[in-house]
């Protein structure tokens, strides 16, 4: 008896068909993926914000020296270009007032002068690069993680004492060592994590702003 032999398989036709539906669905996800991995980071930033806070303050109590806290979002690399950026310095005894803090902050890390924790928004877990470009507060068509601070959106300096009481810093000439004059904390400082797109140089807030705030006294939290 002889037999015939079938030949099972897909026309380039159809194999065709099944690429171009495969395009296509990618092209209607693409969007909706894209957003959910930015909203992913600006969660992953928020949460690193109440660690921080939560860091600084253990560490204050089980060292006993004062730390202070520096938040820039200036638009070169001391704010990751407008993304901000975050560092803390740990102090040379438990007075806010009585550390020569300029002398670490511009001071070398080959001579021990470096952060003890920074939280960086041009860092790609939370701002991807492209290529060897860094990413900026500005970028066109990107999405664009950064941090804005309540008091001044780019600039805010905290010192935190043994015992949970917080200063403010602002920039003292007549200090030129320590950098700073302070003053109690008496309102929470807040730092908002947003998440924004360029279309043509106008910056849009996409999805929701996260707020950590830095309260006068006790541990960093979300307000909801």
């Amino acid at each position: 008896m002889k037999r015939t032999r079938s030949t099972a398989g897909y026309t380039l036709l159809e194999l065709m068909i099944v690429v171009l539906i495969m395009g296509a669905m990618a092209a209607m996800i693409a969007p909706g993926l894209g957003e959910f991995m930015a909203d992913a980071r600006a969660s992953a930033a928020s949460e690193e914000l109440i660690r921080l806070n939560r860091v600084i303050r253990a560490r204050v109590n089980q060292t006993g020296l004062a730390h202070l806290m520096l938040f820039q979002a200036s638009d070169d690399a001391a704010g990751s270009n407008g993304l901000g950026r975050i560092r803390v310095w740990e102090g040379m005894n438990n007075r806010c007032s009585q550390t020569p803090w300029m002398q670490a902050i511009n001071g070398t890390a080959a001579n021990g002068f470096q952060p003890i924790e920074t939280v960086d928004m041009g860092d790609t877990a939370y701002n991807l690069s492209t290529g060897s470009t860094a990413a900026t507060a500005s970028d066109t068509s990107r999405q664009v993680i950064r941090i804005a601070a309540s008091t001044n959106p780019k600039l805010a300096v905290l010192c935190f004492e043994p015992g949970g009481n917080t200063f403010r810093g602002a920039s003292a000439g007549d200090a030129p060592a320590i950098g700073y004059n302070f003053t109690p904390q008496t309102s929470a400082e807040t730092f908002s994590v947003i998440r924004s797109l360029s279309r043509g140089g106008t910056m849009e807030e996409r999805g929701v702003t996260r707020d950590v705030i830095f309260p006068a006294g006790g541990n960093g939290r979300m307000r909801f």
